[in-house]
């Protein structure tokens, strides 16, 4: 099976990438003229050139696909205008483009949870995943936050522990509630879905195996880590009156995600991806162990 991908370079896209080559899936994806592509080096697959905002590149990318797996989307502090653009807007019309090229499955990885109204990354997606859903029967796939080498979740939070300060800063109370996910065990999901049997369209979720804490995750990463910091918690009122404004100002993408994750509660209340996987999900201790391993550990 032919299967265009989007968002093939990125922290998800590559390990979805690598699965369905390894599925046998004839490989299209979708990458933007003189992007940087080492994340494929050594993968068999066709580039077509294009961008979500560019719709016409898209009708050329997605024809003879049957199956079409989005993951690209704009992630940066990018203005409310772009992120329409791209994640709303651009999904829309791919999904335009499988209905018209007749694909026969759509996969789209939506966000889990109701992101607050400041979190126009993740709200933006749900637009997105709406705005695909009124064009063809698609395969939604609502995921949690996503760990692992390279992520924009533990990576920041274990290089903010490794710097040495005694305090260490943490956006809001940290008592709302995630089901983080290992990287690997999410794009299995996915490239499952995608390279599987049987299309059933339809909003499924996809968390890891525990429900926990978003304080429970640092303390995790602080005690794999060896080291102890004193919190000093940034309450959510600073961060709207002008902390996310000053980020997106500075282009501090990693400040914006983290606290998309920090202050959002995203559990899911039927976990599929057990289905899919049909194995045990890595914990986020089992999680965290490989990353050090990988980076040197301490």
């Amino acid at each position: 099976m032919k299967i265009l991908l989007t968002g093939a370079t990125g922290f998800l896209g590559r390990r979805v990438a690598r699965l369905l080559a390894a599925r046998g899936a004839a490989l299209r994806c979708l990458v933007r003229p003189g992007s940087d592509r080492a994340a494929l080096a050594g993968l068999d697959f066709e580039a077509a050139e294009g961008d979500l905002t560019d719709h016409a590149s898209l009708e050329r990318a997605v024809d003879g696909c049957p199956a079409v797996v989005h993951l690209a989307a704009e992630t940066g502090p990018a203005p409310q205008k772009r992120l329409r653009e791209v994640n709303v807007e651009g999904s829309r019309a791919l999904a335009r483009a499988a209905a018209k090229a007749k694909a026969e499955r759509f996969v789209y990885a939506s966000v889990l949870g109701r992101p607050r109204p400041w979190a126009a990354i993740g709200r933006s997606k749900l637009a997105g995943e709406l705005a695909v859903r009124e064009v063809l029967p698609a395969m939604v796939f609502r995921c949690a936050p996503a760990f692992g080498p390279g992520d924009a979740l533990a990576c920041p939070l274990l290089a903010g522990l490794r710097r040495g300060w005694f305090v260490s800063t943490f956006t809001g109370q940290g008592t709302w509630k995630t089901q983080p996910v290992w990287a690997d065990d999410l794009a299995e999901c996915l490239a499952a879905a995608a390279a599987g049997g049987r299309a059933e369209p339809g909003v499924r979720e996809l968390a890891g195996p525990e429900v926990i804490t978003v304080i429970d995750f640092w303390d995790e990463l602080a005690r794999a880590l060896g080291v102890a910091r004193v919190r000093v918690h940034v309450p959510e009122t600073v961060l709207r009156l002008g902390g996310f404004a000053l980020a997106r100002a500075l282009g501090r993408r990693d400040c914006l995600r983290l606290a998309e994750f920090f202050i959002a509660q995203t559990t899911a209340e039927n976990n599929y991806a057990p289905v899919l996987l049909g194995r045990p999900l890595t914990t986020v201790a089992e999680g965290v162990a490989r990353m050090l391993g990988q980076t040197g550990g301490k």
